[in-house]
């Protein structure tokens, strides 16, 4: 058996695949809205520092990073642990050198990496036009910040598809609905400017 006929394996064990599908959705999601939320309200503030906009993006992006990593890893860890320990008091024997556990702790770890670089990645993405005017290449600010919201929203539709086809359900009203909370994102942070 090769090594990916190995991870395949571990992978359909486990359950993978729809752990690892919710997890990239979400936290993909919520890096989008992060930093689009930064970029918008440096702007509508006029805070125009490219510098300051992608240093405060990249800290989000890694404090999300670290935090799916490590709150993924605990928390996935602690209930396939209980899961494990249940299913050992079933059959009434130990499983510790067992693919099934082989198969749990793979889950574990690539959960933990799939939420935690979703954010970070989505993330960066739209960064990449401050990154472009912070190395001191000349950017239009308010180009930079069109594209970085066009990219965003359009990646928030995207997830909303791809999260209609994983449910079966009609993928284009999912992406309206997840293009909908980047709006709003939007418009409150316009309101927000408006009255304070």
């Amino acid at each position: 058996m090769t090594r990916i006929e190995e991870m395949e394996q571990l992978a359909r064990i486990s359950e993978l695949g729809p752990i690892a599908r919710r997890y990239f959705a979400m936290n993909a999601f919520d890096g989008t809205l992060t930093i689009l939320g930064i970029i918008l309200a440096s702007h509508f503030a006029a805070h125009f520092d490219a510098q300051a906009v992608v240093t405060a993006g990249i800290g989000a992006c890694l404090a999300m990073m670290f935090s799916g990593l490590a709150g993924t890893y605990l928390a996935e860890k602690a209930e396939r642990e209980r899961e494990f320990r249940e299913m050992e008091r079933a059959m009434l024997r130990k499983l510790d050198d067992t693919m099934v556990k082989k198969a749990s702790r793979f889950a574990i770890i690539v959960s933990s990496f799939v939420d935690g670089f979703a954010p970070f990645i989505a993330g960066l993405i739209l960064l990449v036009p401050f990154i472009v005017i912070g190395a001191g290449i000349p950017f239009p600010w308010e180009l930079a910040v069109i594209i970085s919201a066009i990219t965003g929203f359009f990646l928030l539709f995207l997830l909303g598809i791809f999260l209609g086809r994983v449910s079966e359900q009609n993928p284009w009203f999912y992406g309206l609905q997840t293009l909908g909370a980047g709006v709003a994102t939007a418009v409150a942070i316009i309101l927000l400017e408006f009255f304070f």
